[in-house]
Formats: structure tokens, C-alpha cells, sequence
């Protein structure tokens, strides 16, 4: 992977090691303490979306939109870059029961023309970026990663997001920012 192509965050202090999907539904993690790194093509496209809200509160909210939908992650060592991300996740089946991967993942095709996403082993990471707007805070989520024949030994292919994990994360953002003392359940 070429340096203008990729970028990387490093996190510092969290307790995630390694990470796996659960069977029927997000990933789960094994847990110990250290570092993280994750990896993100530096063309990656976000969904993004101005929320009416301060950038603190957003950000105070992210931790908790993370452990809603089931992914671990933490914020990036540059504390004044306001980045939040999971480490590398690996799907080994499927993200979510009731629908495929590739719902969530563009991975393109593999050679017989079926989502590379609902055949080949899928890592990703989710990243949020948010600064401050005129009129509150812009946010932005980052789907990225890779995918692997399960069968052959052939290079990765790169993997995006399709915008609904994305739009779902800045829904429940939005959601949990607008409620400043109440929490959400459910």
C-alpha cells in the first residue's frame, strides 16, 4: 500500500487485542490491555452529516454509539484530531444474521460475480472524524478495509462501506446528542 494511498491512526491505552464476529451479530472482542492501529485508503469516502450540536457533546456521545451497535474502539492519541475508531474486525461469516455483508460492505465481485463481501473473510474498521462547524459539528464516519478468498491465496481487495452502517451511526449520533441528560436505551 502506497503512502498517499492510506493513512493511519493509532490509538494508545485501550483494552482491545484481537477481534472477531459472534455468531449472528456484531463483532465481539477478546479483550487485554494495549494498542491499537487501523488502516484507511486515504480516498475513502465518508457519509457526513451536520449535527446541531456541540462538538463536545458529540464527542462524548461516540463511545456510547460505538458499544450500541456492539464495536469496541477508542480515540486516537492526537486527542485535539477528534477521531474515534475500532480496531481491524474480522467477519468470518456474517456481520449481522439477518442480512448479508455486503448490505454493509462493498468488496466488489469475486471472479464468479458474487459480493466479495458475503464470500471472502472481511476485516474493516469504522472510523469517526468530527470538527466544528458554523452551525454545530460535522461529523464523519469512515468504513474501511479488506477481503480475502477463503480458498485461495490471491491479494486483498479493498473494501468500503455502502452508507446504511454509516447513516445508522450518524442516526444515533444525532438521536443521542439531541437528549443532553437522558440516555437511549435500545
Amino acid at each position: 500500500m502506497r503512502c498517499n494511498r492510506a493513512f493511519l491512526v493509532v490509538l494508545c491505552g485501550l483494552s482491545v487485542a484481537r477481534c472477531a464476529t459472534r455468531p449472528g451479530g456484531a463483532p465481539g472482542t477478546s479483550l487485554a490491555e494495549g494498542n491499537f492501529s487501523s488502516w484507511f485508503r486515504h480516498d475513502l469516502v465518508p457519509v457526513r452529516r451536520v449535527l446541531p450540536a456541540s462538538l463536545d457533546s458529540v464527542w462524548a456521545a461516540l463511545p456510547e454509539v460505538f458499544a450500541h451497535y456492539g464495536y469496541p474502539g477508542g480515540p486516537s492519541v492526537l486527542a485535539e484530531e477528534r477521531v474515534y475508531l475500532s480496531p481491524p474486525l474480522k467477519i468470518q461469516r456474517r456481520l449481522y444474521t439477518n442480512a448479508r455483508n455486503s448490505v454493509y460492505l462493498d468488496c466488489g465481485l469475486t471472479p464468479a460475480g458474487v459480493p466479495a463481501a458475503d464470500v471472502y473473510v472481511v476485516s474493516f474498521s469504522i472510523l469517526a472524524r468530527l470538527r466544528q462547524q458554523d452551525s454545530g459539528t460535522m461529523a464523519e464516519i469512515f468504513i474501511g478495509g479488506t477481503a480475502r478468498d477463503r480458498a485461495q491465496k490471491t491479494d486483498p481487495v479493498y473494501c468500503t462501506g455502502t452508507g446504511r452502517l454509516e447513516t445508522a451511526f450518524l442516526q444515533r449520533l444525532e438521536t443521542q446528542t439531541r437528549l443532553p441528560r437522558a440516555r437511549l436505551v435500545n
